[in-house]
């Protein structure tokens, strides 16, 4: 791994973790309702989700390889 290609690249790797906030719902709650209410005004977008079977995960890997993907790639299974 070298970050100096993600530079070069314009490429990053990001990562969050939102657990710490399980507890507050009343914080989480006013927030929810500002970030929806901005989606319903057309302020916010929501990514591209591109949604794959999972029997399809060499094709995802290849598409996410490829370079023309953007927004997420969900696989998902057969509900039982």
């Amino acid at each position: 791994f070298d970050a100096m290609d993600l530079t070069v690249s314009n490429k990053s790797v990001l990562g969050f973790n939102l657990s710490f906030f399980a507890e507050e719902v009343e914080i989480l709650s006013d927030l929810f309702d500002r970030i929806v209410g901005w989606m319903e005004e057309g302020k916010l977008r929501c990514p591209r989700v591109r949604a794959m079977d999972m029997r399809e995960v060499g094709e995802a890997h290849t598409f996410i390889q490829s370079g023309k993907s953007s927004g997420k790639i969900i696989l998902t299974t057969a509900s039982v």
